[in-house]
């Protein structure tokens, strides 16, 4: 073997030798974000202004533009309160599901009902792949083709339960379903990855 060929074998050894480590470097990177990122839960309905409104702190407050006005704008009685969650993940894109569940009595749901009749809900259905609801009636509803929905449903009998669903790239990172009961959810939704309204959304493109 002559000198030019030794000469040109480590220069490409050299090159594949570079491109391996960069791909290490760029994978070990990417491991380290994914197992770096810790979900957060709240379940202590005091807590509730630090993650919902316009003064939610600053990590909670713009969740991709949404608009959380349906929820309540603060809990006055925490005693109406039945259940109440709100859960964030990070590994990539902010991710967003909170529920709450109120019990009120005759004349604050009925004002309540008022407030969420005026709302000027937003056309939902078919994103992704949602039909409706068959659970609860619906009384108002924000939802956006891209990042999600929030919405309140309510049983008539004076309860009323609020959800944010707010992900982004057409799917949750994280396993919703493992955090919000599925009679909470509007019938035939699918936010998981790789979802038929994802693929149809992105063949669009």
């Amino acid at each position: 073997m002559n000198k030019n060929v030794k000469i040109i074998l480590i220069v490409i050894g050299c090159i594949v030798l570079s491109i391996i480590v960069r791909f290490l470097i760029i994978m070990g990177f990417i491991f380290l974000i994914a197992n770096s990122s810790e979900m957060e839960i709240c379940e202590d309905v005091s807590k509730y202004n630090n993650y919902i409104g316009i003064n939610a702190k600053e990590n909670y407050r713009d969740k991709w533009g949404m608009d959380e006005s349906i929820f309540p704008e603060e809990i006055i009685d925490e005693t109406k309160v039945v259940d109440y969650k709100m859960v964030y993940y990070d590994q990539w894109d902010k991710q967003f599901l909170s529920y709450l569940v109120m019990d009120y009595d005759n004349e604050d749901y009925k004002k309540e009902i008022e407030r969420l009749d005026n709302y000027n809900s937003t056309d939902y259905l078919g994103y992704f792949g949602v039909e409706g609801f068959s659970n609860y009636d619906l009384v108002a509803m924000y939802a956006n083709p891209y990042n999600g929905f929030v919405y309140a449903i309510t049983d008539n009998e004076n309860r009323i339960i609020y959800v944010e669903l707010i992900f982004c790239n057409y799917f949750y990172d994280l396993n919703y379903k493992e955090y919000i009961p599925s009679k909470y959810l509007p019938d035939g939704f699918d936010a998981t990855i790789n979802n038929s309204y994802q693929k149809k959304m992105m063949e669009e493109l």
